[in-house]
C-alpha cells in the first residue's frame, strides 16, 4: 500500500468546518494505520469556477489545482454538509468538473476507486442523504463506496470537536476501510475493471 494517496474532499464552504474535521478523523486512522499519504481538498480554500461543460484541461488556477488533486488521488474520502436533504453545491460542482474518461477528458479520476463517505448536518433528520443522494453519484462515475458511510451532527460537536467517541470510531474504521477497499481493487481483475454501468 505504500505510495498510495488518500484524498480527503470536503464539500464545504465555511472555513470552521465540522465536516473537514471529520473527514481528518477519517484521515488520520487511515495514516496511522496504513502506508498511505493524505491530503485534504477542502472547497472553502479554493476559489473553483462554474462548471460549464468546459474539458478538464481547459481550468485554470485554483480549479486546475483541485481537479489536479483529485487526478493524482488513489483513494477517497468525501464529505459533505448536508443542505436541503442533499449535498453541498460546492461538492456538486466540483463533481460536474470532473471527467469520467469521455468527452471532458481522457482521465476517470473515480472509476473503480474506493471512496469512503462522510455527511454532517444539523440535527439526525438528513442522515439518509448519505445514501439517496451521495452514494449514487459516485455509483455514476463507477466508483467503489465503502459499504457504511458516517454521519455526525451538530450534538456530536463542542467547540468545533468531535466529542462523541462512537461517531469518532467509525469515521477511522471509515478510514480503514477505505484504503483497504483500495487495496483490494488494486488486487483484483474484476473490481479493477468493472467501471460505470454506462
Amino acid at each position: 500500500m505504500t505510495d498510495r494517496t488518500l484524498l480527503g474532499i470536503v464539500g464545504s464552504v465555511s472555513a470552521d468546518s465540522r465536516t473537514r474535521t471529520a473527514v481528518e478523523v477519517a484521515l488520520d486512522a487511515a495514516a496511522d494505520r496504513h502506508d498511505v499519504e493524505t491530503e485534504v481538498l477542502h472547497l472553502a480554500d479554493y476559489d473553483l469556477a462554474t462548471a460549464d461543460g468546459r474539458g478538464i484541461d481547459n481550468y485554470e488556477g485554483d480549479t486546475a489545482e483541485a481537479l489536479e488533486l483529485v487526478v493524482e488521488a488513489d483513494a477517497y474520502v468525501v464529505g459533505t454538509p448536508v443542505y436541503r436533504g442533499s449535498y453541498s453545491g460546492a461538492l456538486k460542482n466540483l463533481l460536474d468538473m470532473v471527467p469520467r474518461g469521455q468527452w471532458q477528458g481522457d482521465v476517470a479520476p473515480f472509476e473503480n476507486a474506493a471512496v469512503g463517505l462522510v455527511a454532517t448536518g444539523a440535527t439526525d433528520h438528513h442522515f439518509l442523504a448519505v445514501d439517496q443522494e451521495l452514494r449514487p453519484v459516485f455509483a455514476f462515475f463507477g466508483a467503489h463506496t465503502v459499504g457504511g458511510a458516517t454521519y455526525a451532527s451538530g450534538d456530536d460537536f463542542e467547540d468545533g470537536e468531535l466529542v462523541d467517541e462512537e461517531i469518532r470510531e467509525r469515521l477511522a474504521t471509515l478510514g480503514e476501510a477505505t484504503v483497504e477497499l483500495s487495496a483490494a481493487i488494486d488486487n483484483s481483475e474484476a473490481l479493477g475493471s468493472l467501471g460505470p454501468a454506462i
